[in-house]
């Protein structure tokens, strides 16, 4: 059973996992943003509609752990361009709240953003054996459990 004060060694590894990210966080090319070009936070917004298909505004804000006025300017965003890439409706359940669902313009916005990075990925994980890439896959595989978890409980 995990205990609430973390080992030492724990710690360790979490920040050693936490400077990989990092790392490839920087590697993807970046250079100054051309207008129209998706901030983190609008993707990581499209990245929860994509896989919830609709959410709630305020569900989104929770999720992201963002303010509402920083929420506020996201969905705005997303919305106010030439294609939007969002398209919101009051919900039909509860007239309060407001829905959000992807455009066919925001799925491939979402698409084109992720497939930028997962080449970055690519070539660095290319250095890796067979068998490491298996290993590191199975890793993945009980971090996203784990991470899943986390999320249903949050």
């Amino acid at each position: 059973m995990i205990g609430s004060n973390p080992s030492p060694q724990l710690d360790q590894l979490a920040q050693h996992m936490f400077n990989v990210v990092t790392r490839f966080c920087l590697a993807v090319p970046r250079g100054k943003r051309r207008s129209g070009e998706l901030k983190e936070i609008e993707f990581l917004a499209l990245s929860l509609l994509h896989e919830h298909q609709t959410m709630i505004v305020g569900d989104i804000q929770r999720q992201l752990r963002v303010l509402p006025a920083q929420m506020s300017r996201v969905i705005r965003s997303l919305e106010a361009r030439e294609r939007p890439l969002i398209i919101c409706r009051i919900n039909p359940n509860d007239k309060r709240k407001i829905d959000v669902c992807l455009t066919p313009e925001g799925t491939a916005a979402f698409k084109e953003y992720q497939s930028l990075r997962v080449q970055t990925i690519s070539s660095v994980l290319q250095h890796l054996g067979v068998n490491e890439q298996q290993d590191l896959g199975r890793l993945i595989d009980r971090l996203n459990e784990s991470l899943q978890t986390k999320m249903v409980m949050a």
